[in-house]
């Protein structure tokens, strides 16, 4: 067959009865059907709106308890420091009553005294031997100084005069070890090792060490007493 001699056919394609059947799913779905899925939709929105806004009332209602507890805790807290402060205040005035009384007695000793804490500190200036200083200490309703822990005895170097001072603390010889005036122990750490008993039995504070000295040495005195023991 030669170029020129081309012949094109033409190719028809019929639908067949089968195709023309067919139909989309969806296209058999009606309008009430959609209406159903739309009401539902919105009933699970509402429904899940309640929930939160139950969830929110909750979370709400848990603060305000919280801060209805913490309110009450702080309202006890305040009633608590003003009792103590009633009651510190009530023993201070005792204990000066107590210590302004002591300065007239006209046992001719120069004292002065202060209170920190719960503790009352009645220095004796007139210097005398340990032993001397613990009865002037028992006469006057106090004991020599017992330190109580390592916190005292900054405050302590801090505000004690220049010169040395006897506190209740000697050597027992029964027991063969140093002993606080109540016999009790103290929560102060000290090396008792290095305190030699040949150098004296009685224990002494300055602004800068403990240290131990011979009991006939006349120093001044540092008497103390709590404050809840002053009789009320």
């Amino acid at each position: 067959m030669s170029e020129q001699e081309v012949t094109y056919s033409t190719v028809r394609f019929h639908k067949s009865a089968g195709l023309q059947k067919q139909v989309r799913p969806e296209e058999t779905k009606g309008p009430r059907e959609a209406g159903y899925r739309i009401f539902q939709y919105g009933q699970q929105k509402k429904l899940q709106e309640i929930l939160n806004h139950h969830n929110n009332c909750s979370n709400m209602q848990s603060d305000i308890n919280l801060k209805d507890e913490q309110l009450k805790n702080k309202s006890i807290e305040c009633n608590l420091l003003e009792s103590l402060n009633r009651d510190k205040n009530r023993l201070y005035n005792k204990t000066k009553t107590v210590l302004d009384s002591l300065q007239h007695t006209g046992r001719g000793d120069k004292v002065y005294w202060f209170c920190y804490g719960m503790k009352c500190y009645y220095f004796v200036m007139d210097r005398k031997p340990w032993i001397r200083c613990k009865q002037t200490c028992q006469n006057s309703s106090f004991s020599l100084l017992k330190i109580d822990n390592e916190d005292e005895l900054k405050f302590l170097q801090l505000v004690v005069p220049s010169d040395s001072c006897w506190i209740g603390l000697s050597y027992d010889n029964k027991k063969k070890d140093w002993a606080w005036i109540d016999n009790h122990p103290s929560k102060l750490a000290l090396n008792t090792m290095k305190y030699n008993i040949r150098d004296g039995g009685c224990m002494f504070l300055s602004k800068t060490r403990l240290d131990n000295n011979y009991c006939d040495q006349s120093l001044i005195c540092i008497c103390g007493r709590r404050l809840d023991k002053f009789p009320h």
